[in-house]
């Protein structure tokens, strides 16, 4: 059986509604990272737990408390992992965990998700650095993957390890990916299931080049992640040099190109501060 793990911050009522409709017919556990309590198990249906946090303790500890609690149920063999603004059918848990099982009697597969629709543009997002063709299961190995939507077994889990709690937000799931694939896991996506997903807070183009802009104090957590995740041996090598260009291009531009890009500028610094401190 499937458990869903949902994280929340300061749900809208669409989210809250979406996430009702799936706690009538799946178990699952409800982390709310909001400060102010904003929702009550009553109203989220008869398989759901709700867990208040009172304080926002990031995606990567509420994910690990949730995952914790399933984990518990002996039950629950896989876990489905969404954000409050993950879109997905009454279906898709049950599709998803199949699809996990069919890949997995043909590699030892961490982590799958779905192809992920950008909720702004309609395009299906597609890595520009690598991509592999699809296999006769309809499965794309990545080297990392975001966890919105993506299935894994208990199983795999226990072996592999909670999140890093202390990265907070920024790459918790790409982080796991690689720690996986250390231990000779693959992760990746299916061609043969769909989501919508917003990425970042907007868009936009940049000499024809299509710039994700995320809200200020998220940089604090990249930059600083980042260089934390330079130290570690199973972080692909070639994630490090290309993000390390990218990340010493937007010093540059974004103050002058970005709006509110001196403040997100400000929060840059911030988490160099902070990681190269720690």
């Amino acid at each position: 059986m499937t458990g869903i793990v949902t994280i929340l911050y300061n749900p809208a009522e669409a989210d809250i509604a979406h996430l009702a409709l799936l706690a009538e017919r799946y178990e699952g556990v409800i982390v709310d990272n909001s400060p102010s309590k904003c929702l009550h198990a009553s109203t989220l249906g008869r398989m759901a737990y709700l867990f208040n946090n009172g304080e926002n303790w990031g995606i990567a500890a509420a994910q690990n408390k949730g995952a914790e609690w399933l984990m518990a149920q002996p039950h629950i063999t896989h876990i489905l992992f969404l954000d409050q603004d993950s879109r997905v059918g009454l279906d898709y848990p049950d599709a998803i965990t199949h699809e996990y099982e069919q890949i997995a009697r043909q590699c030892p597969l961490s982590l799958l998700g779905p192809s992920v629709e950008n909720v702004e543009t309609g395009e299906v997002f597609r890595p520009v650095l690598h991509e592999e063709p699809a296999t006769s299961e309809g499965f794309i190995r990545r080297r990392e993957i975001i966890s919105s939507g993506s299935c894994t077994s208990v199983e795999c889990l226990r072996e592999v390890g909670l999140n890093d709690a202390k990265m907070f937000i920024d790459y918790v799931d790409f982080e796991w990916c690689w720690r996986a694939a250390s231990k000779g896991y693959q992760c990746g996506v299916t061609d043969r299931l769909t989501i919508r997903h917003h990425v970042g807070n907007k868009t936009i183009s940049i000499l024809g080049y299509l710039i994700i802009v995320s809200a200020p104090p998220r940089y604090f957590y990249q930059y600083r992640n980042y260089l934390w995740l330079l130290r570690r041996k199973y972080v692909p090598l070639r994630w490090k040099v290309n993000m390390g260009i990218k990340y010493l291009a937007r010093l540059v531009y974004f103050p002058f190109f970005i709006r509110h890009g001196s403040q997100c500028w400000k929060y840059m610094v911030k988490g160099i501060c902070a990681g190269l401190r720690s």
